[in-house]
């Protein structure tokens, strides 16, 4: 898993796809803790709806976090 993580945020840092501010990585990070996720699962999942999110142009929300988690579902 850390590896994963790791993986996500050199991604997120890469300087032609800046992303966002640690303290929205926390939020979402936070909701799937809130949840019972394990803290380095919830990162990593964070990190992946953010990298979803930008590459997609849609704002991150609860409505396309929905949405993103529904499409996953069915892959």
């Amino acid at each position: 898993m850390e590896g994963r993580i790791k993986r996500l945020e050199r991604e997120w840092d890469h300087p032609a796809n800046p992303g966002s501010d640690p303290e929205t990585v926390e939020l979402w990070t936070s909701l799937w803790t809130a949840a019972g996720m394990d803290e380095s699962l919830a990162k990593a999942a964070a990190l992946e709806f953010l990298i979803h999110c930008r590459s997609t142009g849609e704002k991150p929300t609860i409505a396309a976090l929905n949405k993103w988690a529904h499409a996953g579902s069915n892959g």
